[in-house]
C-alpha cells in the first residue's frame, strides 16, 4: 500500500486529488506521518515554497510529486533539494497521470546525505556535475520525462513494459550520478540535452 500525504491547502483541490488517488486500490491517504509520497498541487512557486516543501517531505519521510502551472528553470535545484521526483503540468493532470506519477514516485530510489554533501562541495568549489555520456535512447527518454510523461505513458509510446522504462530511467539516473529522475532531467536541461 502506498501512503500518500496531501497538504492542507485549497479544500476543493485537495478533495479532488484525494478522490483520484483513493480510486486506486494500492493508494491510501495518510493523515499523519509517515508517508511514502507527498503530493502538492500549486500555481506559482518561489524559493520559500521549496524550502517549506523540503522540510515537510523530510519530516514525513516522503518523496514529492508536484503539479505546477509553471516550473522556472532556476527552481530546478530547489525542487530537487526539496525531494521532488516528479513534476506534472497542472493543466494536463488527470486521474491516470496523477496515480501513475504516485506509483512511479513510490518506486524511485533516493540518494543519501553523502551524495548531497559531495554535490554541495563540488558546487562550492566551482565544479559542475557533468551529465554522463548518454546515448540517443537515453536523451529521448529524458525528453519524455522532462515533458511530464510518467513511466506508464512512456512505456505505451515506446512499446515496452512500464517496469522496463522505470529500470532504464533508473539506469540513466545512476549513470549520471543523480539522486532521482527529476535531478537527472535538471542536469540534462543545464547541459542543453533537453
Amino acid at each position: 500500500m502506498i501512503r500518500v500525504r496531501l497538504p492542507e491547502a485549497d479544500p476543493v483541490v485537495t478533495a479532488g486529488v484525494e478522490s483520484w488517488l483513493t480510486s486506486h486500490p494500492d493508494i491510501s491517504i495518510a493523515t499523519d506521518s509517515p508517508a511514502d509520497v507527498f503530493v502538492a498541487v500549486e500555481g506559482l512557486v518561489d524559493g520559500f515554497f521549496f524550502e517549506s516543501l523540503g522540510e515537510t517531505a523530510r519530516r514525513i519521510g516522503a518523496v514529492v510529486v508536484l503539479a505546477l502551472d509553471n516550473m522556472p528553470d532556476e527552481a530546478l535545484d530547489a525542487a530537487v533539494r526539496a525531494g521532488v521526483v516528479t513534476v506534472l503540468p497542472r493543466k494536463t493532470m488527470d486521474r491516470d497521470r496523477l496515480v501513475n506519477a504516485v506509483i512511479t514516485a513510490s518506486l524511485e530510489l533516493t540518494g543519501d546525505e553523502e551524495l548531497w554533501e559531495a554535490l554541495d562541495e563540488m558546487r562550492a568549489t566551482g565544479h559542475h556535475v557533468p551529465v554522463a555520456d548518454l546515448d540517443a535512447w537515453d536523451v529521448q527518454l529524458l525528453n519524455l520525462v522532462a515533458d511530464g510523461w510518467d513511466s506508464h505513458e512512456i512505456a505505451k509510446k515506446v512499446s515496452l513494459s512500464p517496469r522496463t522504462v522505470i529500470n532504464r530511467v533508473q539506469a540513466v539516473v545512476q549513470k549520471c550520478g543523480a539522486r532521482n529522475r527529476f535531478e537527472v532531467v535538471a542536469q540534462a536541461v543545464r547541459a542543453g540535452l533537453v
